[in-house]
């Protein structure tokens, strides 16, 4: 039996997520769809043949009036908290696109008032259920090259970002380092420990946060993790996974293109290089979010990328922020 969605946002990325994703799921069906933009609810309910009773300009209104089991933020980031906040009282179990929210303490917040309320709130790192990420973990654990030996990764793009992207404070870190960091803690399966960071703008990029972030992250297991990203890279971008390399012992694993493509290679002590063939999750992207969702939901538990778990992710964040502003290193 599917479980009954509301989907709050559905600007550019929310109406993707929608049709690729809520859509097709078993796992749910929409009990209602809200965006401020009336003209935006009927155009996409009249696209995809949906019935114009559940839509709504109001989400409060929507918690209260609809019959329904769970909320799907996409809307932008600096409205997560509030809405996440409102469905929460009213006992729906939350999933919100990353960034979780935009400071520790609403994050901390939101975490508890979901245990008061025994209800599922998860994050969509959704980076984690790609096939590049799952062969890339499993490979730094099957790999044979001995101990990690520190970490090195990359993110190059010019983006032209949102209005409200335009104006956020920390902007890179919170629209795109995000998944990143998330990415070291994953693969690593280690929070972060500590960071010395460096964000910097250029006069008139247009943009009021940081599009650029040069940085070291201490994992809790000790690994260094070098990380170099910027937002407004003119140039060749590279994929939104970011290149990675880790150096072992006795070789490296690559996540790039090493003559064969974008993919995941292993290089051992004799440069002998090994191209890995894609591990395919059962399920993709958000495919395996919503699906980790719902059954977090049916088994009564805390999901995977909990609101809790994504705490360590957000605090590194917020924390290379610091650290900046600061010039020294920040210990979480």
């Amino acid at each position: 039996m599917s479980l009954k969605i509301i989907q709050v946002g559905l600007g550019m990325h929310g109406r993707g997520v929608g049709a690729s994703f809520v859509m097709p799921s078993p796992d749910f069906e929409y009990a209602g769809l809200v965006d401020l933009n009336a003209e935006v609810l009927e155009g996409y309910a009249e696209e995809f043949s949906l019935s114009k009773q559940i839509l709504y300009t109001d989400y409060k209104k929507a918690f209260r009036e609809l019959d329904a089991d769970a909320v799907f933020i996409t809307a932008i980031s600096p409205v997560h908290y509030q809405i996440a906040k409102e469905a929460l009282e009213q006992n729906l179990h939350v999933l919100i696109e990353k960034p979780f929210v935009l400071t520790m303490e609403d994050a901390k917040e939101l975490v508890q008032l979901a245990a008061e309320r025994n209800r599922s709130l998860m994050i969509s790192q959704n980076y984690r259920y790609l096939p590049s990420v799952a062969t890339l973990k499993q490979t730094i654990q099957n790999c044979g090259l001995g101990s990690i030996q520190f970490v090195q990764s990359q993110f190059f793009f010019d983006h032209n970002g949102k209005g409200y992207q335009r104006e956020m404070d920390n902007y890179i870190l919170l629209e795109m380092s995000v998944h990143h960091i998330d990415m070291m803690r994953f693969l690593l399966d280690s929070n972060i420990a500590s960071v010395w960071g460096k964000t910097w703008n250029y006069p008139d990029s247009g943009y009021k946060g940081d599009p650029n972030v040069n940085a070291v992250y201490q994992t809790e297991s000790g690994i260094n993790v070098f990380y170099l990203a910027s937002l407004l890279a003119k140039g060749i971008p590279v994929p939104w996974e970011g290149v990675w390399k880790i150096q072992f012992e006795q070789g490296s694993v690559y996540m790039d293109d090493l003559g064969e493509g974008y993919g995941v290679y292993v290089v051992d002590a004799a440069q002998t290089k090994t191209r890995v063939p894609f591990v395919v999750p059962e399920k993709e992207s958000i495919h395996g979010v919503l699906a980790e969702f719902a059954q977090s939901i049916r088994e009564e538990r805390e999901p995977a990328i909990s609101g809790r778990d994504n705490l360590n992710t957000l605090e590194a964040l917020l924390a290379t922020s610091e650290s900046s502003a600061k010039g020294v290193e920040i210990k979480l």
